[in-house]
């Protein structure tokens, strides 16, 4: 048999196959996931006053936070929850302010640009500053400039001097602490390690202690241009709850479903607002499809009475979000904390090959989507390079107590590896098949456009229609207003070009390895949207 004929007669029938299985499998994921998140919303009820709740940390890490700090502390301390048995822990830290020392030199240079944008400003000033700075300085005399520009710089308030005058000022009902981090490097893990490393210190003055109190104890972690649902501490205890009841056990990991529904920026004009639009639409369905899929189908798995090696076949690697996401104090201090250099992939990946408890919430948060295609990029290539390596993970977790089996862990790593071997080159595979797929014979035509349809604009039509339900399902903290919701500019145009998707996702990994082969280093910065 030629190569010729073995792709059009053996390959290209498998793969076109493998996408319309793969499309089908995402569909019902995410009208599955949907519908359980609707459904279940509703059940959360008010913190009863007489039960015994767990205590939950509230550790929200900021870097150049400075135009939602103030929003953030106000959303995240009106939670509803028994103020005894909470607390919001912000932590800033000095590598801002070291940054912004050593990035000072570049201001003549701007200044000497004939138009500066917002890009050219980009780890300068807050994301959402940059425009209107760029705009400031533009429209100022050329010998002007400088010295505009420069007492800009010099006037920008930290996210550090903004959060100790709010800390010195009344909360709305949850205690707020503020902790600053030295420079000690590292990203937002470092951020949460410094105040996991120092919790008795923090939470001792508000009556906790970890001995009498750390069994019960969750760390909540959420980014800081999120907002909550203000059920979001109940619900987290009700999932819990409903854990032990049916286990006996207290869950490792609670996951908040992160959706990105918040409009506090639009999406650039053109192809670029296209291809972004493109992105969000599909982060939700990776959302709902993917990130919530796997939560409640490990814990069927987890609850089942399939034999062992079912289970094995079947269980999967879930991925941690980093916003939302509440791991159990014991659970977090077995791991000796997050791990670099991205806490929730890392996290679950963690969790997982120890077969801990992993179970979802109900309740939503909501966050903003990728209005930049630098973060984007940054965004794909770091959630590759964490999950590319699995095995790290296990030989981080190999002296500790799991309930699987060595042969369960090595299926995990290596679907793991299956999955980052098909984000890299699965799109362009696949694509080749489909281009093939006439001359393989017309039945393999039609599934090869029955599986782009599904997987493409019926799917993202789809996701389209269930974005108000979701947005809605949403109830933000007394006294905080929910931000419109995101809205594409053209949602014809978008659904049209979903199937081009796929390859968007390729330019940050292939730009990582792209680096490494040519012996660059890699500098993510932070991944700002």
């Amino acid at each position: 048999m030629s190569l010729l004929a073995l792709w059009l007669d053996v390959l290209v029938p498998l793969l076109v196959t493998v996408l319309l299985a793969r499309a089908a499998w995402a569909a019902l994921a995410v009208e599955a996931s949907a519908r359980w998140l609707l459904r279940s919303a509703p059940a959360h009820q008010d913190p009863g006053g007489g039960d015994a709740v767990p205590w939950f940390v509230v550790l929200v890490p900021m870097l150049r936070e400075q135009d939602v700090a103030a929003e953030s502390i106000a959303a995240f301390t009106a939670l509803d929850y028994p103020a005894g048995q909470a607390a919001v822990v912000v932590i800033t830290t000095e590598r801002e302010h070291s940054a912004r020392t050593e990035q000072r030199h570049r201001l003549p240079k701007l200044a000497a640009l004939p138009v500066l944008t917002a890009a050219h400003l980009r780890g300068l000033f807050p994301a959402r500053r940059c425009p209107v700075v760029a705009q400031l300085v533009n429209a100022a005399p050329p010998d002007g400039q400088l010295a505009l520009l420069t007492d800009l710089f010099d006037t920008e308030p930290s996210t550090a001097d903004i959060v100790t005058e709010l800390a010195s000022q009344p909360t709305r009902h949850l205690p707020l602490v503020h902790v600053h981090q030295d420079d000690v490097g590292g990203r937002k893990a470092g951020q949460l390690n410094w105040a996991l490393d120092r919790l008795p210190d923090i939470l001792g003055p508000l009556g906790w202690h970890e001995g009498a109190d750390g069994d019960d104890t969750f760390v909540l972690v959420y980014d800081a241009d999120a907002v909550p649902d203000t059920r979001a501490l109940t619900a987290l205890a009700d999932a819990a709850s409903i854990n032990r009841a049916g286990t006996g056990r207290t869950p490792a990991l609670i996951q908040q479903q992160r959706l990105p529904l918040l409009a506090r920026r639009a999406f650039p004009t053109g192809p670029v607002g296209l291809l972004l639009a493109g992105e969000w639409a599909y982060q939700l369905r990776r959302s709902l499809g993917i990130e919530l899929a796997r939560l409640l189908f490990h814990q069927q798995i987890t609850r089942s009475r399939l034999p062992g090696p079912a289970r094995t076949a079947l269980r999967p690697m879930v991925y941690a979000v980093g916003c939302g996401m509440a791991v159990h104090l014991p659970a977090l201090r077995t791991l000796a904390g997050f791990p670099e250099p991205m806490e929730d992939l890392g996290t679950g990946h963690r969790l997982s090959l120890l077969g801990a408890d992993l179970v979802p919430s109900a309740a939503l948060v909501l966050d903003e989507p990728y209005t930049d295609t630098t973060g984007l990029a940054n965004l794909h290539a770091l959630a590759f390079a964490a999950s590319a390596r699995p095995d790290r993970h296990a030989r981080a977790i190999a002296h500790l107590p799991s309930t699987l089996s060595s042969q369960a862990k090595a299926v995990l790593v290596l679907r793991e590896w299956l999955d980052e071997a098909v984000w890299l080159l699965g799109a362009p595979v696949l694509a080749a098949a489909v281009a093939s797929a006439w001359w393989a014979g017309p039945l393999w035509a039609e599934v090869a456009a029955v599986g782009v349809l599904l997987h493409g604009p019926v799917t993202t039509a789809r996701l389209l229609a269930l974005v108000p339900a979701l947005h809605r399902g949403v109830r933000p903290p007394s006294g905080t207003e929910l931000p419109p919701r995101t809205r594409p500019v053209h949602p014809i145009a978008l659904v049209a070009a979903s199937p081009l998707q796929p390859f968007v996702r390729l330019a940050g990994p292939w730009r990582l390895l792209w680096a490494k082969t040519a012996g660059r280093r890699s500098d993510f910065g932070k991944t700002e949207r």
